[in-house]
């Protein structure tokens, strides 16, 4: 049985000159707390997203209104910028009854659209037999199992293996059409076949024509992420955000910085210049996917301060002892002396963990933002040594 999702990534539509309390509930706060804010819009981007990418016009309008809501609303509550629209999708209730191949697409996204994915299962599955497992029979199948995965996480084996069965058939019989790959390659994925999904990636951009669509490079950058695969994944996301329609920019945005900020903070702390040069390198990535879209840039903000810093070196000696030094050379010997007994901050920052705080680690440490970025709480005060 397919899990039906009710929560707030289902709403798609708010009154005309919305409250800042209605925008906050159609981001799921409350009940989630406000700290929460920046992974919901995210999140609700990242389905909306997925929904259109059906093979209904109608369908793929309607999620492109709602899409068009959360960057108008996000960009209401994190900029502060009003809005008076409101807005989203018109409420359509789905009408079974299907004769065509393109009947049969609409009914399917309603159901989709209103997240009642054991239905839309039933249906697509009514398709199958009705149309005789023809290609868009099996295509429309198999982009309902994926989107459902995708979506809330359908987890029922025999579901996904008759799913990734219909996009094999899809993909085989309309090779040229980027949907069905962006479904086979989900379905692999759930079906934890990621060797097979990254050759499916590269099977799509030969018989699409090089038409890799930016679902299709998202996935790619999913898979090389749980490899630990890091070119691979930063040069992913760059052509996902590089590929991405007008209309799904900001969702790809979103979901490229969510990625590599779930990295970026498993990097941390820093514990060698090559690490460092690593996590710059994925900083300034997400930095860059991240731009124009609030939340994304919420996000990866101060892991880009820390990376703006975490190379300056800090003073690690004794203060008393430079000041003797500089009085007796004249403060001829205080560069060096500097110089020498100094270390780069996420190295200060690295050694002090866990023990008792020293100066440097103080000057490091002290910063609100290092702290919640390296997930410790410490008290420290700033004295002499």
């Amino acid at each position: 049985m397919v899990a039906t999702s009710t929560d707030w990534k289902t709403t798609y539509a708010l009154p005309h000159r919305p409250s800042r309390d209605e925008m906050l509930e159609f981001f799921g706060i409350p009940p989630l707390s406000m700290d929460q804010l920046n992974e919901n819009i995210t999140a609700k981007r990242i389905v909306w997203n997925r929904k259109s990418r059906s093979g209904n016009p109608s369908g793929v309008a309607r999620a492109e209104q709602v899409l068009a809501l959360i960057s108008r609303l996000s960009e209401a509550l994190k900029w502060e910028t009003p809005d008076t629209e409101g807005g989203g999708a018109e409420a359509e209730i789905p009408d079974a009854v299907f004769e065509t191949i393109a009947e049969l697409w609409r009914v399917i996204s309603d159901y989709v659209f209103e997240d009642e994915y054991n239905e839309a299962v039933q249906v697509a599955r009514e398709g199958l037999r009705r149309f005789d497992r023809s290609a868009d029979a099996c295509a429309i199948f198999a982009w309902v199992v994926a989107t459902a995965y995708n979506n809330i996480g359908l987890s029922a084996p025999a579901i996904l293996t008759e799913g990734l069965e219909a996009a094999q058939v899809a993909v085989t019989q309309q090779p040229a059409e980027p949907r069905n790959w962006e479904s086979a390659v989900s379905l692999l994925i759930a079906t934890s076949k990621t060797d097979a999904a990254l050759a499916a990636v590269d099977q799509a951009e030969k018989a699409t024509g090089g038409r890799v669509s930016s679902m299709l490079c998202m996935l790619r950058a999913r898979v090389a992420a749980s490899k630990g695969q890091a070119d691979e994944t930063m040069t992913a996301v760059v052509r996902a955000v590089s590929r991405a329609e007008p209309a799904q920019a900001a969702a790809v945005r979103s979901e490229a910085t969510d990625l590599l900020v779930g990295w970026i903070s498993r990097m941390l702390p820093i514990k060698s210049t090559a690490e460092l040069s690593r996590y710059v390198e994925m900083v300034d990535v997400a930095a860059w996917c991240s731009y124009g879209v609030p939340e994304a840039e919420d996000q990866v903000r101060e892991y880009r301060m820390w990376a703006a810093n975490a190379g300056k070196r800090v003073f690690t000696g004794s203060d008393r002892m430079r000041s003797f030094l500089a009085v007796c050379t004249g403060f001829i010997s205080l560069p060096i002396h500097n110089y020498v007994r100094s270390a780069p901050a996420w190295k200060a920052f690295a050694d002090g963990l866990g023990k008792e705080p020293t100066y440097a680690f103080a000057l490091v440490a002290q910063p609100a933002y290092v702290q919640r970025i390296h997930n410790v709480k410490v008290d420290v005060a700033l004295t002499l040594n």
